[in-house]
């Protein structure tokens, strides 16, 4: 029986897929699969994918017609076998003893829903820009231990995980298609249902940061696409838990408020006009009212951009 199946998701990333495929084919835990999904790629990937896939039998190629990374990752989830999921940029790294890592933590404490590993963020110099924060406990619930996660930085990031299959494909977990910012349009969800969730203190991924990536490119066209992308994230986040009687009222509560706080950070990155804009269809949502109140200075704060919102941009947006 496969223990680990990581999905790798290709298009376009020809200068960096050896890296990436060279990464998992030296994990010093060998009982894996790599499901290599070719999504209609242009360049000369599929030469890489067939050597990878001619030389080491854990490795198996598959093609489809272009459809984006949710499309591919939904894609590759459905050619698995193993009992855990992993997802890996193509354009990425993974340290070697990742997957020994997580087998130890299942071996001692047992299978979780999801495990939470660290990243770090890195650039074309290999130099480390910024990394996950490190958590480090066993079987707690997603309701209870979500607070706390949502303190990282990274925390919506799909690759920072492994997934246990079962968990994933009774609760059919999707990633929407067409859109970017997908980590965001799921994994709150996928925490917030997962019923055991355990995190090691090991910084297993690197996560390169590219220059004129999807999400580094910062053009008008594309700050409008991710605005939009990510309201339609809210809009479907939203409904997923108002209609899941299996979450509790309280972890609702700080379920909405973090989506609603995830919409708000994002006015930092726009001008004036786009601005505008973004901000009538969060006055349009009534954001304010799902950030929790519980602090003098979170009621504060919520006033403050209900009534007045640039003014909370400029001074609370940092």
């Amino acid at each position: 029986m496969v223990k680990f199946s990581i999905v790798v998701p290709i298009y376009n990333v020809y200068n960096y897929l050896e890296d990436c495929l060279e990464s998992l084919k030296n994990q010093s835990y060998e009982n894996f699969e790599v499901i290599l999904v070719n999504d209609g790629s242009p360049d000369d990937s599929q030469k890489i994918i067939d050597k990878y896939v001619s030389l080491d039998k854990r490795f198996k190629g598959y093609k489809k017609k272009n459809g984006g990374l949710s499309d591919a990752r939904n894609y590759g989830v459905t050619k698995t076998t193993g009992d855990y999921l992993l997802f890996v940029d193509s354009d990425d790294t993974v340290n070697k003893d990742l997957l020994f890592k997580l087998n130890e933590e299942i071996e001692q404490n047992g299978e979780a829903d999801i495990i939470k590993f660290g990243l770090s963020q890195v650039n074309i110099n290999n130099e480390e820009i910024q990394k996950s924060k490190l958590f480090e406990f066993h079987g707690k619930i997603g309701e209870k231990i979500f607070e706390e996660m949502i303190t990282d930085s990274f925390f919506v990031t799909a690759v920072l995980y492994a997934y246990r299959r079962k968990f994933w494909i009774q609760n059919k977990f999707t990633y929407a298609n067409g859109r970017i910012h997908e980590d965001f349009g799921l994994t709150p969800y996928v925490v917030i249902k997962a019923k055991n969730v355990s995190s090691i203190d090991f910084i297993g991924y690197n996560y390169y940061i590219r220059d004129n990536s999807i999400m580094t490119s910062n053009s008008k066209e594309k700050l409008k696409k991710k605005n939009e992308d990510c309201l339609y994230h809210f809009d479907t986040l939203l409904k997923w838990i108002n209609e899941d009687d299996n979450v509790s009222f309280e972890s609702k509560k700080v379920f909405r408020s973090y989506i609603a706080n995830a919409l708000i950070v994002r006015c930092k990155d726009l001008d004036n006009e786009l601005l505008n804009d973004y901000l009538n269809e969060l006055k349009i949502r009534k954001i304010s009212k799902y950030l929790i109140d519980n602090t003098l200075m979170r009621k504060c704060k919520k006033i403050v951009f209900k009534i007045f919102p640039k003014l909370y941009i400029k001074y609370f947006l940092k």
